[in-house]
């Protein structure tokens, strides 16, 4: 009895606990329990149920006017199951004090237990690839932004997967800076590098006498209005009248970019997996190097290396070129397009750095280096030499830089352009003078190489940066005053943030600089087998320049994996095949009768390249000939000539050669081509043997006789 009167009670209080319980609510942020608010549940058993993208943040900077801060984002499932019961708030975290907890809350985010937003709910439920947006408002006041300084909000989503149980399902953690009344004192110097390059290399092929041929047609869309290269000039161009903030602009700009887009207004192939076809994009090229140009005269301008090159990578590669000053002196390039020069010997380097890069770089004119927290040895000094290389090394502000690469979000995908910018102009806003500490340096943003933004996003930053300079909490100056002065090293407490920052290239397998090793090898063996012509006047280097490019390309910082990379390789080798292709040699399509043992072979030699080239014919799978010594033959530029090979036959009958075409040192040029021959006539050395067996044969049988008569004469004697 005592037993069951113990389990009726247990269903009693099970049956209560439904009754009142509180109803299915979302859980807290999964980073603290928040007081008074129920638990979420357990994650499911999938990360990838929701995914969260923030389209809108009003404002970007709260102050005492303030009176509403709103986040609007997009809700997808990504997952295979439906998901009902979706809620989403704001929760706030702790105002942060100092750099090193801003560069922690950057790389771990803190529990947001400060304030919060009520639940906002989606209506119904999402099936998979459905989509839902989300409007979520709050007064300051309620999150806790009520003190000046810089706060840790998260955006946190909860729902219920079908046959789950409710769960935070996606979260994106962004700052957001509280400014109070006008700062006395001295503020901040703030400069900023303004990156004009392609998100990765798009060049797969680039002919001298012929159109480029990309990879995909993106770069067009990128360069028309709305695209991210046209929003990038677009939003600099209309800051012009803010004279101290555009001032303090430096266009860092790939003359890769500058050369692709020169070469896709002349007209440009695109490659699809059905062949290449013509691109879509010239009058958007057109048009937006005009705009560059507009944009940049008179302003400061830098250079980043060719394609984005990872200059400790290309110092590897074996070469009789200079790798690393081809991609770090591009100053013509910069005359040619835009009409002026970049500043001298100063380079924005986006990949790693190491002693023989920055000796390479030093050797090919380069004084002064910008790069990245972590990214060379000498990582920390700020205007002095590194090593013995003469190079100074610039490191640009961490905690911005950690700011700008290091949005953290779950299930909030990869792409989160506009919280990136809004953490940069956070680590702003505290190096200015929101945090507890005493002033710190000048600070040199630097948003990377491949900065991905909207017009939109790059606008609401630009007007953030003028608002901190009206609060005096900054003031712009131009980046060579920036580089004279020097930025201030990296110090103990950038730690974190240089970690977070640290977006170095992936370094190239061995495998890879090998093969690009074995193509500047081939290069320079073809390009000695080169010559000037006299009707084309064509300089050999023009058409060897482009392969150079090519493997400069291959190891570009902006590659994503090993994949990609490979294919970039790939591509290089490529452009040689296709260059050392257009030099070849062919054979009569039908057998060749050959009418006797001495007679020669008929080739046709070609040459479609604008300058002369000396090529040697080998025969290769030719037990049947002895070919005599042939001379290295010059071909003209653009021509197609003859040629008889002189060769011995040594035996009669039906049987194949190949012949090819090297270079004089033997490099392969074209394809083989395969000969059939037919031969009735016996050689030299086949009479010369048949003669000598006969003769053999004469003298025995003549042996044999007389050795029978001389023994018949001894026996009849």
């Amino acid at each position: 009895m005592r037993k069951l009167a113990a389990f009726g009670l247990a269903l009693v209080f099970l049956a209560g606990q439904a009754l009142f319980a509180t109803p299915a609510t979302p859980g807290s942020s999964g980073w603290a329990g928040l007081s008074g608010l129920p638990t979420a549940a357990a994650a499911p058993e999938s990360d990838d149920v929701l995914r969260v993208r923030v389209d809108e943040l009003t404002p970007r900077l709260v102050d005492t006017g303030t009176t509403e801060v709103t986040v609007v984002a997009t809700v997808t499932n990504v997952g295979k199951r439906p998901v009902s019961d979706i809620v989403g708030r704001i929760q706030a975290g702790q105002r942060q004090p100092t750099a090193a907890a801003l560069a922690q809350t950057l790389a771990e985010p803190p529990a947001s237990e400060s304030g919060w937003s009520p639940w906002v709910g989606v209506p119904g439920r999402l099936a998979p690839g459905e989509k839902a947006r989300l409007r979520i408002s709050a007064p300051p006041a309620a999150l806790g932004l009520t003190e000046p300084g810089v706060y840790p909000l998260l955006l946190n989503v909860n729902g219920t997967p079908s046959s789950g149980a409710p769960a935070r399902l996606a979260a994106v953690n962004l700052l957001m800076p509280v400014l109070g009344d006008t700062k006395g004192g001295t503020s901040t110097p703030l400069s900023m590098l303004w990156p004009i390059a392609a998100r990765e290399p798009k060049v797969v092929s680039a002919p001298y006498d012929g159109q480029i041929v990309l990879a995909d047609d993106s770069l067009a869309g990128e360069l028309a209005p709305g695209g991210r290269l046209h929003s990038l000039v677009a939003a600099a161009e209309s800051r012009r009248g803010h004279a101290a903030l555009f001032g303090s602009l430096c266009y860092a700009v790939d003359p890769d970019l500058l050369e692709t887009v020169t070469a896709m207004g002349r007209g440009y192939q695109v490659r699809t997996a059905s062949g290449t076809v013509e691109g879509t994009g010239s009058e958007s090229a057109r048009q937006w190097l005009d705009q560059l140009r507009t944009l940049v005269q008179g302003q400061c301008v830098i250079e980043t290396p060719y394609a984005g090159a990872d200059l400790a990578t290309l110092a590897t590669v074996e070469s009789d070129v200079d790798l690393v000053g081809e991609a770090v002196t591009n100053g013509a390039t910069f005359l040619d397009v835009l009409n002026l020069g970049p500043m001298p010997g100063v380079v924005w380097s986006g990949g790693r750095l190491t002693p023989s890069a920055l000796s390479a770089a030093a050797d090919a004119g380069a004084t002064t280096v910008i790069t990245g927290p972590g990214h060379t040895s000498t990582d920390g000094a700020s205007d002095t030499s590194a090593g013995d290389s003469g190079v100074d090394v610039v490191t640009y502000d961490t905690l911005v830089a950690a700011g700008f690469g290091h949005a953290t979000s779950r299930g909030g995908g990869s792409g989160q352009p506009r919280v990136a910018t809004q953490n940069a102009v956070a680590a702003v806003a505290l190096r200015g003078g929101l945090s507890d500490e005493a002033g710190g340096g000048p600070v040199l943003m630097a948003p990377p190489h491949n900065w991905n933004v909207t017009g939109d996003d790059l606008t609401a930053m630009l007007d953030s940066l003028a608002e901190l300079h009206g609060r005096q909490l900054v003031h712009p100056v131009p980046v060579p005053e920036m580089l004279e002065t020097g930025t201030g090293g990296a110090t103990q407490s950038d730690t974190v943030a240089g970690r977070a920052a640290d977006t170095s290239a992936r370094p190239l397998p061995d495998e890879l600089v090998s093969t690009l090793s074995d193509i500047e090898s081939t290069l320079a063996d073809f390009q000695a087998a080169m010559s000037v012509d006299p009707t084309r006047q064509v300089e050999p280097v023009n058409l060897v320049r482009p392969l150079h490019n090519a493997v400069i390309r291959a190891t570009s910082a902006s590659w994503r994996d090993t994949r990609a990379q490979r294919k970039a390789t790939e591509a290089a080798v490529g452009q040689v095949r296709q260059l050392t292709g257009r030099v070849s040699v062919t054979t009569p399509s039908q057998p060749v009768s050959l009418a006797s043992g001495s007679s020669p072979l008929p080739v046709t030699l070609s040459n479609d390249l604008p300058v002369a080239v000396t090529v040697r014919i080998k025969l290769t799978n030719s037990p049947g000939l002895r070919p005599s010594r042939i001379e290295d033959t010059p071909l003209a530029a653009n021509s197609r000539v003859s040629r008889f090979i002189p060769a011995e036959t040594l035996r009669s009958g039906r049987f194949m050669v190949n012949v090819s075409l090297t270079t004089p040192t033997g490099t392969t040029l074209g394809h083989a081509a395969r000969m059939e021959l037919t031969s009735t006539e016996f050689g030299v050395v086949t009479v010369v043997l048949t003669a000598t067996a006969g003769a053999a044969l004469v003298f025995l049988s003549g042996r044999q006789i007389y050795r029978r008569v001389k023994t018949r004469g001894e026996e009849h004697g």
